[in-house]
């Protein structure tokens, strides 16, 4: 669950702390922004599994299936299908472009320098192969590799953020350019500094602990317990996979930040010295975690179209077929599209938000009045209720936020 959670996008946290501050101090009010927004994206998970356990759904799709009916079922699955498509053709190029600069810094030169021959080759040897598994907990072992990965570059970020080897004057400072060198400054105001550029990580945030579209998945692939609900132990996962992936996403941007301040770059790896060696280990781990982070996208965009075309997904044919051509067809685009564009960037700003906070406090909502009317416990109580009430404006305003900084940084 925590790999899942944290990938490449736990990179850009220290430029958007940088965004509306140079001063030391505000990783703090940064700091309490992620672990609010990881708390708030950890209850509606569980929040997703919940209503799956008390409609018998399986999936995301089939959970609002059962609880809106089928005819409203396209929209949240083609938020997910969206979603998860542009998630895994970033990687896919991420992929691509880290291994060929990998090749070059070993001394690779033309086609072992060239992107689109390594999207080709982790694609048929590496992608294909894990995208085949059937469930997530045949990507255990992977995920470990991958967690590991993030959790060395979380370390080691620390180390240099501590040894000042990158600050002024120090041993590694010249071999970085001008504009990837520390930048700090006095605090201005209160708690750093924090003003409107903080809706900048705000934006970033609200859509860093995604991994809903899974929940389903993982609820029914937990092994019942031997002792109490099955929804307790789920939740004691939910709460070790989210705590976890807050340490890790915590880690990288304070360590980051507190390195390079406002010349953080979107990819703070980037600030880093190529003659760095420990830097270079960890683009390796980085690269890990992204290849295991690649599945994990994988199986809620293969369900999501799977759902929409109306397949069936247990059938071992179509599920091999449309690995492949799934995988064909966003990897492929990998080769000749390398940059998003404003679309898929203002796209999966509106439809993350939505995916993580409008549509499981809709669907908790619903079942709850649903299991009222019909003379049950209803799934939340008068609190719980309330709160689900308040997810809603919260997550659309997230989802304008997230346009807004989206259609001011393309202007910019």
């Amino acid at each position: 669950l925590a790999k899942n959670i944290v990938g490449s996008g736990v990179l850009a946290l220290a430029a958007g702390v940088g965004a509306f501050s140079g001063a030391r101090v505000a990783i703090v009010p940064a700091l309490a922004l992620l672990f609010m927004m990881c708390g708030l994206s950890g209850y509606t998970f569980s929040s997703i599994a919940r209503v799956s356990a008390a409609v018998g759904a399986s999936s995301y799709r089939d959970a609002w299936s059962k609880v809106f009916g089928q005819r409203s079922a396209a929209f949240p699955n083609a938020a997910i299908v969206f979603k998860t498509f542009v998630g895994c053709l970033a990687y896919a190029i991420i992929l691509g472009d880290s291994a060929a600069s990998m090749a070059s810094l070993a001394g690779g030169t033309g086609a072992l320098a060239a992107p689109n021959l390594w999207i080709g080759l982790i694609s048929t040897c590496i992608l294909l192969p894990l995208c085949l598994l059937r469930d997530l907990s045949s990507l255990s072992v992977g995920s470990i590799i991958g967690t590991l990965g993030t959790s060395y570059t979380a370390i080691f970020m620390a180390i240099r953020c501590l040894d000042g080897s990158y600050a002024a004057g120090g041993a590694r400072a010249a071999l970085i350019p001008a504009s990837a060198r520390p930048a700090f400054s006095a605090p201005v105001g209160v708690l750093g500094g924090l003003n409107l550029k903080s809706l900048v990580l705000v934006s970033m945030l609200a859509t860093t602990f995604l991994a809903h579209y899974n929940a389903p998945k993982f609820y029914t692939e937990l092994a019942a317990p031997k002792k109490g609900p099955k929804l307790a132990s789920f939740n004691k996962a939910v709460a070790g996979g989210f705590g976890l992936a807050a340490v890790l996403c915590g880690s990288i941007m304070a360590a980051g930040y507190l390195t390079f301040g406002a010349a953080s770059s979107g990819f703070i790896l980037n600030n880093y010295a190529t003659r760095d060696a420990l830097a270079v280990v960890a683009r390796l781990g980085i690269f890990s975690s992204v290849t295991f982070s690649y599945p994990l996208l994988f199986f809620g965009l293969r369900d999501g179209v799977l759902g929409m075309l109306g397949f069936n997904a247990a059938d071992d044919k179509t599920h091999r077929i449309a690995t492949a051509v799934l995988m064909g067809v966003v990897n492929g685009l990998a080769c000749v599209m390398k940059d998003l564009g404003l679309v898929t960037a203002l796209g999966g700003a509106i439809l993350g938000s939505t995916i993580v906070y409008i549509l499981p406090a809709l669907m908790a909502l619903r079942t709850s009045a649903k299991n009222k009317a019909d003379g049950k416990a209803p799934l939340l109580g008068p609190a719980e209720t309330a709160f689900n009430l308040a997810l809603l404006p919260f997550g659309a305003s997230l989802a304008l936020i997230g346009a807004i900084m989206t259609l001011k940084g393309a202007a910019h």
